[in-house]
């Protein structure tokens, strides 16, 4: 399946999300502002002849009018990477570089998201969405827009998790470094710091590929572990994007001791229209 994940930080306003939602009824799988991380998360699933329509379709809703200030990364996913070909991610760059009028960074991810976290065009900061050091492939000169970064890989999921507690910077990089990175046995995990909210909590937004190699509820538990020994514990999290029903499933097994497979949730006996309501 091919997935197409708009991510516009700062978060997009509500009657633009209502005409998204419109738009993408028939093919939309996520669509979630939050004001924690900043930014609103649109995913949607679409065909492989019809990627750059998709794509287009977004953008024009979003239009150049709301670009100010913001940033805005484009995620294309599919379980091939050798999918995305150089002709086909420079259509939809040259698309949207027309659409939204700002400088576009191109980039293919051939990692595992820890690793990606050091190098992608635009990962997570503070605000929300920040660009790394990278270099446009399209520029485009007194855009008041941040840019835009296309990045094409496999399937993720994207989880934001706060922490609740007096924790410094220090403190809240020292957890996400024990979650997120190879050396710690979570390659298919990133974990980025975004810091301290008004309501005193500290939010890190993780990114998990694999997810049956790196489950989210075993990096929940470390990160809820490593929490403590600063004083600080899970508070409520939330799920930012689509996910596979293994998540869910597997947490279930682990944590409830149940036998637990897909034909045992009545979702998944219902017709694919009914399912999505």
């Amino acid at each position: 399946m091919l997935i197409v994940r708009f991510i516009v930080s700062p978060s997009l306003l509500p009657g633009t999300v209502d005409v998204l939602r419109r738009l993408l009824a028939e093919s939309l799988l996520a669509c979630v502002s939050d004001a924690d991380v900043n930014a609103t998360l649109v995913s949607l699933r679409t065909s492989e002849d019809h990627v750059t329509a998709a794509t287009r379709g977004v953008a024009e809703v979003i239009g150049a009018a709301h670009t100010a200030g913001r940033a805005f990364r484009l995620e294309l996913q599919h379980d091939d990477p050798a999918f995305f070909t150089d002709d086909m991610l420079r259509a939809i760059a040259v698309d949207v570089h027309g659409v939204l009028r700002c400088s576009i960074y191109v980039a293919k991810r051939s990692v595992p998201v820890s690793g990606w976290a050091k190098t992608r065009p635009m990962g997570w900061g503070a605000a929300g969405l920040a660009l790394g050091n990278a270099s446009p492939a399209l520029p485009f000169g007194g855009s008041d827009a941040v840019g835009l970064a296309i990045e094409a890989g496999g399937q993720t999921t994207i989880v934001k998790v706060k922490l609740t507690g007096s924790l410094d910077a220090s403190a809240l990089q020292a957890i996400a470094s024990a979650v997120g990175g190879t050396e710690n046995g979570f390659s298919e995990v990133a974990a980025y710091p975004l810091g301290n909210r008004k309501d005193a909590s500290a939010i890190l937004v993780l990114e998990l590929g694999d997810l049956r190699r790196s489950p989210l509820h075993r990096a929940l538990a470390v990160i809820e572990i490593e929490a403590k020994r600063f004083g600080a514990s899970l508070g409520l999290g939330a799920l930012l994007s689509n996910a596979p029903l293994a998540l869910f499933t597997d947490a279930l097994k682990m944590h409830m001791g149940l036998v637990v497979d897909r034909g045992q949730v009545i979702e998944t006996h219902l017709p694919g229209a009914m399912a999505q309501k």
